[in-house]
């Protein structure tokens, strides 16, 4: 089968990004454009288009509107994604040899950016559950607490990077530990990839974005959180803790040159449909139907998880004794697919079509599936080996550049690794160059591929001694 036949096959039920639920909830004008020849509106930076750096053109009028319309400085349309934003939002907060103040489940984007731009990250831990194996939302007595055991004369920090919300829908009170990081002169980017369409929902007793609550900058994907193509994302920014010359640089940097015209159009419309009144009312009343969905499934005494998201199913199946990545393989037999696979939850996302449909055909496959399914009790999630603040013991673009070799993992104990360990989706690094592979660590992650296919007889780039 060739890649374009794949991607006409239909499925039961797609319950992953992008969130127009293939197509389903494209914004109107971009379906309409779609329609047309194919190929007709791929077009190059005409001087009626521009580019998301131009002074002038429908791009740049298009940001200047949104901006207003929220409050923000600027904002800049993206076309390679949120990670492409957060990395020019990193350069712009950093210089190399700077440090950059993180929490563990950031995104492997930072991680790379940093390698080549040899920025040092200084990682904070977080809450973590060994029930689910997921990372609780921050709160401002932990970020106080990051900032007692940090050496700030020691340590000159350039930025903080916050992760609100996560993956599977966790998220905390942005504002006070914003506040708390203003208070010591420190720009704050937040990543907010699975957390834009809160931006229009302020109504709906969902968490207060983060472009609301102060944060410097903001990266929102367009198609994990809102309705466009995959790719699309924007980056707003307001305050006066970043130089903006210096973020223009940084997106001119790492853009492409040749924008998709397709793309472009689509970060307009995702962010202009939310914008119309009739519009919002059609997605506002999709939130409060997974709102509903979630408690007919608890009612049914389906194992979820409670988290801040409502368009996110996670159901914790080692409650029933089935990892989640045996109970992915089931579902996708069975035509429903999910988005996120772990070790004790799958993860479900709803996005913005129609989902009437999911409540009964999920409750009919959970049944099927605990039925057919061998149980196992030793389900378990090590709790992380990390410190509260930690930073890798050689600097990360030295380990990034250093010599290297690759060996089995099984024989890494106590060597320093010269690679990151990250399986995708979600794209948390495990392992990042620099750091040891202690025997706290090696157990871990040895305990992490126990049911991860990616982590099993892996080999590992490690630093010659």
């Amino acid at each position: 089968m060739s890649i374009s036949s794949f991607l006409t096959k239909k499925f039961l039920k797609s319950l992953f990004f992008p969130a127009h639920n293939r197509g389903a909830a494209l914004p109107k004008k971009l379906v309409k454009l779609l329609k047309n020849p194919p190929g007709y509106w791929d077009l190059p930076e005409l001087p009626e288009i521009g580019s998301p750096l131009s002074q002038s053109g429908l791009i740049a009028k298009s940001q200047r509107e949104f901006s207003d319309k929220f409050g923000a400085k600027g904002c800049f349309f993206g076309v390679n994604g949120a990670s492409g934003l957060i990395q020019s939002a990193v350069i712009a907060m950093a210089n190399p040899g700077e440090n950059i103040l993180m929490p563990r489940n950031v995104h492997i984007s930072v991680i790379k950016i940093c390698a080549m731009q040899n920025i040092n990250p200084i990682f904070f831990d977080l809450e973590f559950s060994t029930v689910t194996g997921h990372y609780k939302p921050i709160t401002k007595i932990w970020l106080e607490n990051v900032f007692k055991k940090l050496n700030f004369d020691e340590n000159k920090i350039a930025g903080v990077i916050l992760v609100n919300p996560s993956y599977h829908g966790y998220a905390g009170d942005l504002e006070p530990l914003i506040d708390c990081c203003h208070q010591k002169n420190l720009p704050v980017l937040v990543d907010e990839a699975h957390g834009s369409y809160f931006l229009f929902c302020e109504n709906l007793n969902l968490p207060k974005p983060a472009l609301s609550s102060n944060a410097d900058l903001v990266v929102n994907s367009l198609h994990k959180s809102l309705n466009g193509l995959t790719q699309t994302a924007v980056l707003w920014y307001k305050g006066n803790l970043i130089n903006e010359g210096n973020l223009i640089k940084s997106i001119n940097l790492l853009q492409t040159t040749s924008p998709s015209s397709l793309l472009l159009s689509s970060c307009e419309e995702s962010i202009r449909d939310w914008l119309n009144k009739k519009s919002l009312s059609k997605y506002q009343k999709r939130i409060l139907e997974a709102k509903s969905i979630y408690k007919k499934l608890i009612q049914k005494n389906i194992p979820l998880i409670e988290t801040q998201d409502p368009l996110k199913i996670v159901v914790n199946t080692s409650k029933a004794g089935i990892d989640g990545f045996t109970a992915d393989n089931f579902f996708y037999r069975n035509g429903l697919i999910a988005e996120l696979p772990e070790m004790m939850t799958l993860t479900f996302c709803l996005g913005f079509g129609n989902q009437k449909d999911f409540l009964n055909l999920f409750e009919k496959l959970w049944k099927k599936l605990l039925l057919n399914s061998k149980k196992s009790k030793s389900l378990e999630v090590l709790r992380s080996p990390f410190k509260l603040v930690q930073a890798p013991e050689i600097e990360i673009g030295i380990a990034w550049r250093s010599k290297s070799r690759s060996i089995p993992f099984s024989q890494s104990l106590n060597k320093i690794s010269g690679d990151i360990i990250c399986p995708y989706p979600p794209g948390i690094p495990l392992l990042v160059p620099g750091e040891k592979i202690d025997i706290d660590r090696f157990n871990w992650i040895n305990n992490q591929s126990l049911c991860n296919k990616d982590l099993v007889n892996f080999n590992i780039r490690v630093l010659e001694t």
